[in-house]
Formats: C-alpha cells, structure tokens, sequence
C-alpha cells in the first residue's frame, strides 16, 4: 500500500536525463550476477544469449538518454564512442530489443488487453494504439525474425524459463535500489516492459506452442494497465534511442549507409 512518503512521477514531465548519478555498480552487479555467464557458446543456449542481449539494450537505452541530454558536443562524442560504438553488441543489442518491443505490441494488439484494459480509458488514447499497431514496421520481415529467433531458441530442450521469470524479478528487485528516483522509475518501466516482451512472445510456460488446451492456459496476451503502459513506454524508448545513435553516428562522422545488420530504422515512434 502507498505511505504518505510515496513519490509519484509522471514520465513525461520527470523525463528520463543524464541526473549524474553514477550506476555503474548497479550495472556491474547485473552485468555479472543476473545475466548468465555459464555454456553461453553452446547452440542450445540461445534462449541465455537472448535474455543477455535483453538486458544489454536496456543498459543502452539508459546510455542514450544520458548522451542525448549531453547533446552534439565533443562531451556527448566521447561518452557515444564509450558507452556505445566502442562497447561490443551494444548497439546491436539495442536494435534486437527494439524488435521484440515492436513484435510483442503487434502481437498484444490481439488479445483482449487492447480494448478491454483500463490503460485506454481515455478517448484520445484508442486511435493513437491502432495507428502504432497498423504501422508496417511492425510486420516487417526483421522484426518478426527477431521474434522468431526468441521462440527457436526457446524450443531448445535445455530451456528453462523459470530462470527467465527470477532473473526479470530479480532485475525490477535491483531497480529499488537505484538511490536516483528519476533513474529508479524509469529503470522499473523499462524492466517491466521487457518482462511483458517476453511473456507476449513466449507465454507464461515459456512456450505459445504448449500442448495443454488453451482454456487451460493463461492467456499470455493479457496484459495489466501497467505492463501494457510499460510495454508501450518501453517501445518509445528504445525508438528515440535508436534514433540518438543515428545522430550520433552521423556526428561522428560514421557511414550511415552501413546500417546495422537486422537493425529497422528508428519510425515508429509509440510515445
């Protein structure tokens, strides 16, 4: 239940910036002690590798709202090749967890969260989930193959997803203890917004091809107010920070026309 000392933020006026609060500790813990370090070479590993990228594009989506408050500077050069260019699969990953964002909302758009949950209680709300919903990028053939890459790798015998589900609950655990408030509620909206990636695309089991009837399964598509929120604000994120590395690229003088393989242009924006 809320205290009387509860804060509440709206994330559009208490935006996400660089508020120079040094998380690398935090980082480094998740970094070494969520993501799974173990047989990460072997094929039937995959689903492991995923969850890693998972986190891996969250870590850069923070990195971009710090270098995109930083700006076009020689400053804001720096932290990009730092944080980013020069940090292996960063931006790679980045773009493969835009692509499961993108995947998921395509997917919940046809389940009764949609219409049905209270997140669309406002009127001007409906139009704007259709429009994002019926945008072609999100049918596009690099985003869906992101997906269905997540589901092979899940079908392996050796996949365990309540690994997934502890790591995901762990990680929302380590966002409490972020000591910068803006930091810490725009970290819990991101981990929550992947969590909800996952069980979209995988279901709660792990697995949307599960042999068991489907009355008897939850529907993985139903989704609360909160996770479909996060899901939506998750997706905004990482469009503008795809979107900052575009910039950024060009800034540093990189050669656009050589996109990041599998990597769709930052286009829909969900904010």
């Amino acid at each position: 239940m809320p205290s009387d000392f509860t804060e509440y933020f709206d994330l559009r006026e208490s935006a996400s910036r660089n508020t120079g609060y040094n998380g690398q500790r935090v980082w480094r813990f998740i970094h070494t002690n969520l993501c799974f370090q173990k047989r990460l070479q072997q094929e039937e590993m995959g689903w492991k590798r995923d969850f890693n990228r998972l986190v891996s594009g969250m870590h850069a989506v923070v990195d971009c709202e710090i270098i995109e408050d930083i700006g076009l500077s020689e400053e804001g050069r720096c932290e990009y090749r730092r944080r980013l260019r020069d940090e292996p699969g960063s931006i790679l990953n980045l773009y493969y967890a835009y692509m499961l964002t993108l995947s998921a909302i395509r997917e919940v758009s046809k389940g009764p969260s949609f219409e049905s949950c209270a997140y669309l209680g406002d009127a001007s709300i409906p139009p704007l989930m259709r429009a994002l919903t019926s945008d072609d990028l999100l049918a596009s053939d690099s985003v869906q193959s992101a997906a269905a890459s997540l589901r092979a790798h899940a079908s392996s015998p050796d996949f365990a997803v309540w690994k997934l589900r502890l790591r995901t609950r762990h990680l929302k655990l380590i966002m409490g203890c972020v000591e910068c408030n803006v930091c810490k509620v725009h970290g819990t909206v991101l981990v929550i917004g992947l969590a909800s990636t996952l069980q979209v695309l995988l279901g709660d089991d792990g697995s949307r091809d599960a042999t068991q009837p489907a009355e008897e399964r939850p529907d993985p598509l139903k989704l609360d107010r909160v996770s479909l929120g996060s899901l939506v604000a998750t997706a905004a994120k990482l469009s503008r920070a795809c979107a900052t590395v575009e910039r950024f690229r060009e800034f540093d003088g990189e050669d656009l026309s050589q996109a990041y393989f599998g990597a769709p242009r930052p286009h829909a924006d969900p904010s």
